[in-house]
């Protein structure tokens, strides 16, 4: 059986896997006292919080300016 914090962690790959960056944040920051030293949970929870960002700075400006963003993970 999954503690806590591993179904957290699952769910939040999901959520990437799924491109829903602000769910996938609070699952990784739900799952972050168990998994916060593992290198790969920090690349991936810091990835999910950097495309929240992006994706409110671009809400904000309301318009692209030439801007792309190519969304690419390996094995996934």
């Amino acid at each position: 059986m999954f503690n806590v914090s591993e179904k957290a962690y699952c769910q939040a790959l999901m959520a990437l896997k799924n491109k829903d960056y602000a769910l996938a944040s609070e699952f990784f920051d739900e799952a972050a006292p168990y998994f916060g030293n593992d290198k790969e949970f920090v690349i991936f929870r810091q990835t999910a919080k950097l495309m929240v960002a992006v994706k409110a700075e671009r809400r904000r400006l309301k318009k692209t300016d030439g801007i792309q963003i190519e969304e690419v993970f390996s094995d996934g």
